[in-house]
């Protein structure tokens, strides 16, 4: 699929295809050109807006001290006609002031605003604050008149005021028809620096379209294509990283080639191990369908178990074993961890013949730590546990056939010893007959050990189960164990919850997993201490841990140490099945029993898991 993929990039289809996806583009020198010359054109226009009202009020202003400048000048003039009161005189001054062109009106007021003269009256009445009587200055009457009031003083007294209309009219058209020659001439600038500008912006973004063609061509499946941009810029240096990263795209695309029909070659033989495996491989998702199986079993076909996926499998499967294999799920569902050697049992669906397997159950993670699949594998262990079947039972044939011919040497030898006595001779003999009776003892222990490990395994004997305290049966395997621990100058330190930790369980097992586990620490512990304590686990669990100081175990020896007829060293007293024992009996128990050691030298630490009851 990968190798389609990889030619499809070349494909014409796909550049259409990709060509058609996008939507019509606008140029990128338009988007810069326009925007310039708008932004350009209103600057323009308010700079000379700006402009013209502020040149505006200082011609104004300007022309007003003129205009009050002249009517100054003016009162000159009349101030001897009026300190004589010759009103020809006056009226004759006031007509050659009305001669001016700009003047409207001309008139002379006394101290008490009674008008003296004037000429040329104008229809309307003065505005405010003009028509009052002691008003002096400059006054804009309209648009384009103004009113200069200006005191007419001789020798310290005031003989009046002269009220003179001027006419402004065509000023401000004057004014703006200037600035409008000079708004166009603006605007035609702003257009210019608005091409220019749009110009050099295509002159600098040219090297961008020539980099769009070489990937067009990229695009069209040419990898050898390649941009040759001398621009000096950072469009330069773009372009040697788009041929940069092309070239490496074209080697990995060759290296995912080569490693795709490698992958392609490892996949078929993957699949011809799996298809022709002896063993029941399949894949479970999180949600409990089945994504790979390599053969149907127990009667139902391949096709079956892949569509009825989780509940397909179960199906299968006995109560006892459907039970194990959900609490066995939910654990590498939660935990993440491997769960190996579980003993389910299947019925076949037509035969209803009971087939046994050992499944192992495995978590494929990602990366981040998430659970993606869970490989599992069943192993057809049916014959395999037929002939353990004819071993158990040989065995404890064996053992029972021992046992009596033991019972018998022992009596002889207490018959023995009573008889020395009887004739005076028990010291000469006494350590013939230790030797004795130990070995006796020894080999009593090592059938009923036999015969009890026999027993777990085959299921014989059924376990009656009870709800009790696992702090009691603890603390009565300290009392029971600290006194042989005392006779090997060993300490036993016990720490243990003060609340009641219920558990569901046989109790005389359960003593006897803490007696082995302990007896097996004073064996390997020569001097120091043996630690003995419990704490609550994660899911409603309570761990117990027994740790020692002794000769330690390496990593083989972690693997083997619960196997049947382990030992340690050769030398050791015992059979090797206490642990095995143990383990059995945890296993009935539903708990977790394991060993874990720093290596040789350093101590060894033996743990086991009870699930908690409610109380």
């Amino acid at each position: 699929m990968l190798r389609e993929c990889l030619l499809f990039t070349g494909n014409k289809k796909f550049s259409n295809r990709a060509k058609s996806y996008y939507p019509p583009r606008f140029s990128l020198r338009y988007k810069l050109a326009i925007p310039v010359l708008v932004l350009v054109s209103l600057m323009v226009l308010i700079l000379f807006r700006t402009t013209f009202q502020l040149v505006r009020e200082m011609v104004l202003e300007r022309n007003e001290s003129r205009l009050f400048a002249i009517a100054e000048v003016f009162t000159e003039s009349l101030k001897v006609p009026i300190a004589l009161n010759n009103k020809e005189v006056l009226l004759g001054n006031l007509e050659w002031m009305a001669q001016r062109p700009d003047v409207l009106e001309v008139r002379v007021e006394d101290p008490q605003g009674s008008i003296l003269g004037g000429t040329n009256f104008f229809p309307m009445p003065l505005p405010p604050p003009a028509s009052r009587k002691n008003f002096f200055g400059i006054h804009r009457v309209s648009e384009e008149m103004y009113a200069a009031c200006v005191p007419i003083w001789l020798e310290g007294k005031l003989l009046g005021r002269l009220i003179i209309l001027f006419s402004q009219e065509g000023f401000e058209k004057e004014l703006w028809k200037i600035f409008e020659e000079r708004l166009k001439l603006a605007f035609l600038m702003a257009m210019i620096l608005a091409l220019l500008t749009s110009g050099f912006t295509w002159l600098s973004i040219r090297p961008l379209f020539r980099l769009k063609e070489t990937v067009q061509e990229i695009l069209r499946g040419d990898l050898s294509a390649r941009t040759r941009i001398h621009s000096f810029d950072e469009i330069e240096d773009l372009s040697e990283a788009v041929n940069e990263m092309v070239s490496r795209l074209g080697r990995s695309l060759d290296n995912l080639r080569s490693r795709t029909e490698a992958l392609e070659e490892s996949e078929e033989k993957y699949r011809l191990i799996v298809e022709n495996a002896n063993d029941i491989i399949f894949t479970l998702t999180p949600e409990g369908e089945v994504s790979l199986l390599n053969e149907g079993f127990s009667g139902y076909s391949t096709e079956e178990l892949l569509h009825n996926g989780l509940p397909g499998i179960l199906l299968a499967l006995n109560e006892a074993s459907r039970k194990k294999f959900e609490e066995a799920l939910d654990i590498v569902r939660q935990k993440k961890v491997l769960m190996t050697n579980l003993a389910v049992t299947h019925i076949h669906r037509h035969t209803h013949q009971e087939f046994y397997y050992l499944l192992n159950l495995t978590p494929v993670v990602d990366h981040e730590g998430h659970l993606k699949l869970i490989q599992g594998m069943m192993r057809d262990v049916t014959e395999m546990r037929r002939v353990e079947a004819m071993k158990g039972s040989l065995i404890r044939d064996v053992a029972h056939e021992l046992k009596t011919p033991t019972a018998k040497f022992e009596m002889a030898v207490n018959w023995f010893e009573k008889e020395i006595q009887k004739q005076g001779l028990g010291e000469d003999y006494a350590q013939i007959i230790a030797i004795l009776k130990n070995n006796i003892d020894r080999l009593m222990r090592t059938i009923t050990s036999i015969m009890d490990l026999s027993k777990l395994e085959s299921g014989v004997d059924r376990i009656v189960k009870t709800k009790f305290n696992l702090n009691e049966v603890l603390e009565q395997v300290r009392q029971d164990m600290e006194p042989l621990c005392k006779q090997r100058n060993l300490v036993l330190e016990a720490s243990f919850l003060p609340e009641p930790l219920l558990i569901l369980g046989n109790r005389d097992m359960v003593y006897r997993v803490f007696v082995n586990l302990i007896g097996n620490s004073i064996k390997f512990t020569p001097t120091g201490k043996i630690t003995f304590r419990n704490r609550r686990s994660e899911n409603n669990r309570v761990l117990v841990e027994v740790s020692d100081t002794g000769i330690g175990l390496d990593r083989v020896d972690l693997e083997h140490v619960f196997e049947r007829f382990f030992q340690k060293t050769p030398a050791t007293i015992g059979v090797g099945v206490g642990l095995t024992i143990s383990r059995d009996i945890m296993t009935l128990h539903e708990g977790r029993i394991w060993a874990e050691s720093g290596g040789v030298g350093k101590g060894s630490t033996f743990k086991v898991e009870f699930p908690l009851v409610p109380k």
